[in-house]
């Protein structure tokens, strides 16, 4: 089993609860960075527990949630059903899109790209955001910036949360360029949970050849979503490309 397909439980949500206080604001800033029309069709690419895809069905898009994980799946049309929204919640492997010239817009937020092993599993993800993509759809891709986790890299990191702490083992292979992460979350009864992770981090030269082979041209790119300028010291690397 890949770490992928079992990571994505209700710790991951404990852990990552700060989250939803930024949600409104990065859903704004999406809005504005594609200068999306309203009631654009908006593919929500690896849409979690549906934070995005709530927050955007509220301002009156048309949304559509896609994810392989079946509790975030559950979660998040329990979520919108209880606010009386209609979005369609799929259940599916990001590399096997079953949609052709459906979508004004694609967005992929918080770092749920780089996932597999090889290359051509990113490009064919890659490939097949541009197939769901109307002619001269958009794409937003929301990244770790990589050179600034290098500069700032920490191999053992420790965080305490209201009811867990949360030990963080890390290493960055520089052959293959990936994260390697493994938190051990100790509850307040003495029970832990142990989640490991890896990631595929790019650089934005190696972000834009990829894209470039997947059909899209770049449009802009930030560095976080208050539209930071780009560079080795941003938290993030945002790239907005459109589909040739």
């Amino acid at each position: 089993m890949y770490w992928w397909q079992k990571f994505f439980d209700e710790n991951y949500v404990k852990v990552y609860e700060e989250l939803e206080k930024r949600t409104s604001r990065e859903v704004d800033s999406i809005l504005k960075m594609m200068n999306l029309k309203s009631k654009a069709r908006i593919l929500d690419l690896c849409c979690g527990y549906g934070r995005h895809s709530i927050e955007l069905a509220q301002k009156g898009f048309t949304v559509t949630g896609y994810d392989l994980s079946d509790f975030f799946l559950k979660k998040a049309k329990m979520d919108a059903a209880a606010l009386g929204l209609k979005i369609r919640f799929i259940k599916g492997d990001m590399r096997k899109l079953p949609f052709e010239g459906r979508f004004d817009a694609v967005v992929n937020v918080f770092t749920s790209f780089g996932y597999f092993e090889k290359e051509r599993d990113d490009l064919k993800v890659l490939k097949g955001v541009c197939k769901a993509l109307k002619k001269n759809g958009l794409f937003l891709l929301d990244l770790t910036n990589r050179e600034r986790l290098i500069r700032g890299f920490q191999r053992r990191t420790w965080r305490p949360d209201k009811d867990f702490i949360m030990l963080e083992d890390n290493f960055f292979d520089l052959f293959t360029s990936r994260w390697e992460s493994t938190r051990t979350l100790i509850f307040e009864n003495g029970k832990r949970a142990q989640h490991s992770f890896s990631l595929k981090l790019f650089s934005f030269a190696e972000m834009l050849n990829l894209l470039n082979r997947a059909g899209f041209v770049l449009e802009s790119v930030y560095g976080d979503f208050d539209f930071m300028e780009y560079s080795i010291d941003s938290p993030r690397m945002i790239l907005i490309s459109r589909k040739k």
